[in-house]
C-alpha cells in the first residue's frame, strides 16, 4: 500500500474492528493509517476522523502526503473531522470540541458523533473512524482517561451495531510517548495491529514494519523492511 509497500495488508477488517497503526518516533508508519483511511472513503466508506494532535491545516497537509485530500473528500460528504483543538475553521465539516472541562469531553464528542450521523445519514452506509493520534489524547488528558474513553468507545461500538451501524476504527499511536503499560494495553484491545519502526545507524535508515495481529482466516505474522542509504554530503 503506497510509501508503505503493497504488501502491507492486515486483511479484511470485521465490523466494530479496533486497528492499531503503531509506530517509532523514527518511523513514517502513521503512513499506513492514512492510506487505510484514504482507501475505505475512495471505496464509498464515510470517514470520521478525530483530530488531537495538530491544527487542522496541518492534519490536512500530512494527508496529502500520502495523496488523501481531507478537504476535498470533506467537501464532496465523504469525511468530517472531530476537531480537539476547536479552532474556527471555513470548513462546514469540522466539528471543533472544547476541551478545558475533561469531564465533559466524551459527551461532548458523543453528542457531535450523534450530529454527524444525522446530518450524513450513516446507517446503513460504511463508516471508517480513525482516531489521530491516541499519544495526543494520552497528552491532553493521560493514560488513565485515554482508557476510560476507549473502553467507552467499545461498548458504544456494540450497541451502534445492534442498531445497524456498520463501523470499524483505525487508532494511529507513536507508542514512543505513552508509558510502555498504556501500549501493551492497547494492544490487548485491538484485532488487527501494525508495528513499524525507524532504526537509524552511520550508513542507512531501516524501516520495519510487522504485521502482527489480525483476525483474518489463515493470517501470518510477515515483516518488511526498507532500507535508504545514507548520501554523502558534497
Amino acid at each position: 500500500m503506497g510509501p508503505m509497500g503493497k504488501d502491507v495488508d492486515i486483511g479484511e477488517i470485521i465490523r466494530g474492528g479496533v486497528f492499531l497503526v503503531s509506530y517509532g518516533q523514527y518511523s513514517l508508519g502513521w503512513k499506513i493509517g492514512v492510506e487505510y483511511l484514504k482507501r475505505e472513503v475512495e471505496r464509498g466508506a464515510f470517514g470520521i476522523i478525530l483530530n488531537t494532535t495538530v491544527p487542522v491545516r496541518k492534519l490536512c497537509e500530512r494527508a496529502r502526503s500520502v495523496g488523501f485530500d481531507i478537504i476535498e473528500a470533506g467537501r464532496k460528504g465523504r469525511l468530517a473531522v472531530i476537531d480537539l483543538f476547536n479552532e474556527e475553521t471555513e470548513f462546514d465539516f469540522v466539528y471543533p470540541v472544547e476541551t478545558v472541562d475533561r469531564t465533559l469531553i466524551i459527551p461532548r464528542i458523543e453528542k457531535v458523533m450523534d450530529e454527524i450521523r444525522g446530518m450524513y445519514d450513516l446507517k446503513g452506509r460504511k463508516v471508517v473512524g480513525a482516531v489521530v493520534t491516541l499519544d495526543g489524547l494520552y497528552e491532553l488528558f493521560g493514560g488513565k482517561f485515554l482508557k476510560n474513553m476507549m473502553l467507552q468507545y467499545l461498548m458504544r461500538s456494540e450497541r451502534l451495531l445492534k442498531e445497524g451501524y456498520d463501523h470499524w476504527t483505525i487508532f494511529i499511536v507513536n507508542r514512543d510517548t505513552i508509558p510502555r503499560e498504556l501500549h501493551s494495553w492497547i494492544l490487548s484491545v485491538s484485532d488487527y495491529v501494525i508495528l513499524t519502526e525507524g532504526i537509524m545507524d552511520r550508513t542507512s535508515l531501516i524501516e520495519n514494519t510487522v504485521l502482527l495481529k489480525s483476525l483474518a482466516p489463515g493470517f501470518s505474522r510477515r515483516m518488511f523492511q526498507t532500507t535508504v542509504p545514507a548520501e554523502r554530503m558534497n
